[in-house]
This record gives C-alpha cells, structure tokens and sequence, in this order.
C-alpha cells in the first residue's frame, strides 16, 4: 500500500465536513483516557469520525484502505493500525515514559503538528496526536482561505 495516498480516504472525509476540529480533539482526548483493554474502542471511534464508514464510499479505493486498517485493529495490531493512518511523509516521535504512559508527536506533510501525553498505549497516543494534528490543520486551512 502507498500511504503517500493511503491518507486520502480520511482527508477527503474531513474536507467534506463530516467532523469538526472540536469533533476530534474531544476523541484525542477520549483516546488518551483510556485504559490499554480498551483500545478496540478507540480505534471503532476514530475510523467512524475520520472514515465516516456509514456513508457510501466515493471509491473502492478509500474503502479498502480503510478496511485494512480496521482488519489490523480487528486482529489486535493496534500500534500497526495506528501507524498505517499517518501518510508516509508524516513526522513522528512515540516515547514510552517511566510510568509506563506514552508521549507522542505528530506533524503532517503540511507542517500541522499535534501531540498526545498521558495514554495508556501506544496506539492510543498516536491516535490522539493525529487527531489533534488533523484538527491543527483543518483550523489552519479554514483561515487560509
């Protein structure tokens, strides 16, 4: 899979309006609040607001990259879910803290950044700095224009 474009389906989502930055900070958040047996339920909740699953697809394209990510959190590959959501040419840093939390840093092909400090799996901390780096850059191309 080329993750160059992998990232289209849950952009093309987001610029139709589907969430709000709002709508994905308050799941960064929920994301990073919950415990490590729980990550199946961060991923349904993400794939759901940056997929929008429920709509029909505009290709089949969209629809099977998505679908392999939920395939691997299906499975319990949750930190290989997570990383094949960020584009290839995102920059990232995960850090694993003495307290067992994680710390994770994110920035987007367009220089939109976020971070996530405190979850209880890896999976979840780079969910949550995605969503906030999506939403950093859904605010900065809404000023933009």
């Amino acid at each position: 899979m080329n993750f160059l474009t992998s990232g289209s389906w849950w952009q093309s989502r987001l610029a139709a309006g589907h969430a709000t930055p709002e709508d994905l900070v308050a799941l960064a958040e929920r994301c990073e609040h919950l415990p490590a047996a729980d990550q199946r339920k961060g991923f349904e909740q993400a794939l759901r607001v940056l997929a929008d699953t429920s709509l029909a697809p505009d290709t089949g394209v969209r629809v099977d990259e998505s679908m392999w990510v939920s395939l691997l959190a299906d499975s319990g590959a949750f930190e290989s879910a997570a990383i094949a959501l960020l584009p290839s040419v995102a920059t990232y840093t995960i850090s694993r803290m003495g307290d067992g939390q994680y710390q994770t840093q994110i920035a987007l092909p367009s220089g939109a950044g976020g971070h996530s400090r405190g979850a209880h799996a890896l999976s979840m901390a780079v969910l949550a700095a995605l969503l906030r780096a999506l939403a950093r850059d859904m605010i900065e191309a809404k000023s933009a224009h």
